[in-house]
């Protein structure tokens, strides 16, 4: 399973491939114009030739224009759905920080009969991210599976692991 990437990510990805898409693009097709019109004089001979080279690489350089700004446009749009999805990971932060302890996560996960220093390091932690998960998705519909997994292992670190101690 792929890991999750936020729409931030996903958004620089896209600008910084649109950027390169564009330059390429727009400095092959002036290279590709100047060679056509004999400005640089590439084929001495002329003939068909340097018709069909200039020709595949014109529509090879039009199409990393289009794709720069196709790549510019998908930017644009997980900017977007990049703010929306911070302050949804804001709100769900508020509200653990409100609602989940590491002492509240802990009570929940054992039974009367058993007790939490008798489970394994790998069993706490399985137990605990599935019930910090379970109460998030109780608590938020519609959450992409992928943003969950990623929140709840950010927030199990902060609440578990920081310094070795429960930190909250």
């Amino acid at each position: 399973m792929p890991g999750y990437q936020s729409s931030a990510a996903k958004a620089e990805d896209n600008r910084s491939s649109a950027y390169t898409l564009l330059g390429v693009g727009g400095i092959g097709f002036i290279a590709d114009i100047l060679v056509f019109c004999d400005v640089i004089p590439l084929y001495r001979g002329g003939g068909i030739s340097r018709y069909l080279v200039c020709g595949v690489m014109g529509a090879m350089f039009l199409l990393f224009l289009v794709f720069g700004f196709v790549s510019l446009r998908d930017s644009r749009r997980f900017m977007v759905k990049a703010k929306s999805e911070s302050s949804l990971k804001t709100e769900i932060v508020r509200w653990c920080t409100e609602n989940l302890s590491a002492a509240a996560i802990d009570s929940l996960l054992v039974s009367e009969d058993e007790a939490i220093d008798a489970l394994s390091a790998e069993e706490k932690y399985y137990r605990r991210t599935e019930k910090i998960k379970a109460m998030i998705v109780d608590k938020f519909m519609n959450l992409d599976e992928a943003f969950v997994e990623a929140f709840v292992d950010d927030y199990y670190q902060e609440l578990y692991e920081d310094n070795g101690t429960h930190s909250r």
